[in-house]
């Protein structure tokens, strides 16, 4: 599961290189789920580091990275207008 996992993120890396260094023209929204999965992979890394150490600090990598996809998401929420508020 782990190598899967790692084969996965790496394709998904060099595709977000090649968009950003070739300056593509797409949707926002995928730039932001490239780089969701970058942070989740992160954030998965940290926490399996967590449980081997237990160590407190690497708890801090996870979550950051709920607390700014919680983020994210809700911005392209309200950008993308998928939800409108009345004013």
């Amino acid at each position: 599961m782990e190598k899967t996992r790692r084969v996965i993120v790496i394709m998904f890396s060099i595709i977000y290189l090649i968009l950003i260094i070739l300056r593509v023209n797409i949707p926002r929204v995928l730039y932001i789920f490239l780089g969701a999965i970058l942070l989740v992979n992160q954030a998965i890394d940290e926490w399996n580091k967590y449980l081997q150490t237990k160590k407190k600090f690497y708890l801090v990598i996870p979550i950051i990275s709920v607390i700014i996809l919680i983020f994210v998401i809700f911005q392209c929420v309200i950008t993308e207008g998928f939800v409108k508020f009345h004013t």
